[in-house]
């Protein structure tokens, strides 16, 4: 990753892959926000990448899915878009899935909340990460910090599985590598 977009948006995703020894940067232009909350919210993740992708990019990818002889194969794509999608949504793609899944389902309280918090998920450039903050926060209105926690826990868990093993992996890494970081200062 090159790039933090916590505190700004990055309009072109720059992410850098190694796949099977070939080194490769993925330049995405960040997507309209509500296009990108639709793709989470359907688990739509092809959606994302490669089809969100300039044309030349996207033919790449493609040509190389429909070569039978390419090893590359869905898994690999899933990956990477799931590494994407921390800079579109700001958090795991797991994690923008259930909240817009979510808002999808109760649009018009979304809607309300939304007007009563003087938001508009409707205004043109509004990033697809601000509208998954804007879901969290109208989901997580009111809860008693025992079911806030409990919620924050259910978005946020990976899901089981392969890429739900590396995601607790890679934070188990992280978290070790902090605390190393506290030792050593």
């Amino acid at each position: 990753m090159t790039a933090d977009a916590r505190f700004g948006l990055v309009p072109v995703i720059e992410h850098d892959i190694d796949l099977d020894g070939e080194a490769l940067t993925v330049r995405l232009p960040q997507p309209p926000g509500l296009e990108a909350c639709d793709w989470a919210a359907h688990d739509q993740w092809l959606s994302l990448f490669p089809d969100a992708l300039p044309p030349e990019q996207r033919a790449y990818w493609h040509e190389r899915m429909a070569d039978p002889a390419d090893p590359l194969n869905a898994g690999t794509l899933q990956v990477i878009a799931y590494d994407l999608a921390e800079y579109v949504y700001g958090m795991p793609w797991w994690a923008a899935h259930r909240l817009t899944v979510k808002a999808a389902a109760g649009w018009w309280q979304f809607e309300a909340w939304s007007a009563a918090n003087n938001f508009d998920p409707h205004a043109p450039g509004t990033p697809a990460s601000r509208l998954v903050g804007a879901c969290w926060a109208w989901l997580a209105a009111g809860l008693e910090e025992d079911k806030l926690t409990a919620f924050h826990r259910e978005t946020f868990e990976p899901p089981p599985g392969r890429l739900g093993q590396q995601a607790r992996l890679d934070r188990g890494k992280a978290m070790l590598a902090r605390l190393m970081e506290g030792k050593a200062g």
